[in-house]
C-alpha cells in the first residue's frame, strides 16, 4: 500500500513539474509509465491552477474592476503554465492554415520556433475570447468558472490522447497519445464532472462536458485529415479550444 501511494505521489509531482512552473525541487522517477499512469492527475493539476487564479480574483476584485481582474487572472495562468498550451495552439494554426501541403511539411512548420501570422491571430483571438468570457463570469457573479474552464480543458487532452494516434515517431506528445487506457479516460470523465459539480449544477456540468468531448472528437478527426494523427502541439491546442468552449457553452445554456 505504501509503495502504491508513493508511486502515485511521484506521478502527481511529476505532472506538477512538467505542466506548471511551480518549482518541485525533488528527484522524481520519470518514465513513460509514470506519465501514462499519472494521466488521472490532469484535472487535479488544472484544479490547482484554477484555484490559484481564483485566489487572484478574490484578492484583486477588492481593488480593481472586473476587466482588470480578468487580465490579472490571464497573466497568472500564463505564469503558472508558461503559456504551454497557448503555444501549441499557435503552432497548430501556423502549420494547418499557413501552408497547403503534405504532412511532413506541416509538422516541420509546427516545429519552427518562428511565429507566423496565423499563430499571432490565433493567440490574440484566444486571449480576447478568454478575457471577455472571464470578465463576463466575474460581472455575472460566477467567478467559479475560472476554476471550471481549465479542469474541463484537461479532459479534452486526455480524451484525444485516448482515441488518437501519434502523427510522428518522436515527440513530446507521444508519451500520452494512443497510450492512455479507456478505463483511465472513464475515471477522468467522472473526476472532472465531480469537480465541476462543486461549482455548477448537474445540467451545466454534463452539457459542458459533452460539448467539449464532441469538439475534441471533431478536432481529432481534423488533425487526422491534416497530419494523420496528433502531436504535443495539438494537445495544447485542444486544451485552449476546450477552455473557451466550456465558458461559451455555460453562457449559452
Amino acid at each position: 500500500m505504501k509503495n502504491y501511494i508513493k508511486k502515485y505521489m511521484n506521478d502527481f509531482l511529476l505532472y506538477v513539474q512538467f505542466f506548471t512552473r511551480i518549482p518541485i525541487n525533488m528527484e522524481l522517477e520519470c518514465t513513460n509509465e509514470n506519465f501514462i499512469r499519472g494521466s488521472i492527475f490532469f484535472p487535479i493539476i488544472a484544479l490547482i491552477i484554477g484555484l490559484i487564479e481564483y485566489v487572484v480574483y478574490v484578492v484583486m476584485i477588492n481593488f480593481f474592476p472586473p476587466t482588470i481582474v480578468a487580465i490579472l487572472v490571464l497573466i497568472t495562468s500564463a505564469i503558472l503554465t508558461g503559456a504551454l498550451h497557448m503555444d501549441g495552439l499557435g503552432d497548430v494554426c501556423d502549420g494547418f492554415f499557413a501552408f497547403r501541403g503534405g504532412k511532413g511539411r506541416i509538422i516541420e512548420i509546427m516545429k519552427d520556433s518562428q511565429i507566423g501570422v496565423y499563430s499571432c491571430v490565433a493567440i490574440i483571438m484566444d486571449i480576447l475570447l478568454k478575457y471577455n468570457l472571464i470578465s463576463l463570469a466575474i460581472e455575472s457573479s460566477i467567478p467559479e468558472l475560472i476554476i471550471v474552464a481549465p479542469v474541463v480543458g484537461r479532459l479534452a487532452i486526455v480524451f484525444i490522447s485516448t482515441i488518437g494516434k501519434p502523427a510522428k515517431e518522436n515527440g513530446s506528445g507521444n508519451i500520452f497519445i494512443g497510450k492512455i487506457k479507456k478505463s483511465q479516460l472513464v475515471l477522468t470523465i467522472i473526476l472532472v464532472i465531480a469537480l465541476e459539480l462543486i461549482f455548477i449544477n448537474v445540467r451545466e456540468a454534463c452539457t459542458i462536458t459533452l460539448a467539449v468531448l464532441i469538439m475534441a472528437y471533431g478536432f481529432n478527426c481534423f488533425c487526422n485529415s491534416k497530419i494523420n494523427g496528433l502531436t504535443g502541439d495539438t494537445l495544447g491546442a485542444v486544451n485552449e479550444l476546450a477552455e473557451v468552449l466550456a465558458l461559451m457553452v455555460f453562457f449559452m445554456i
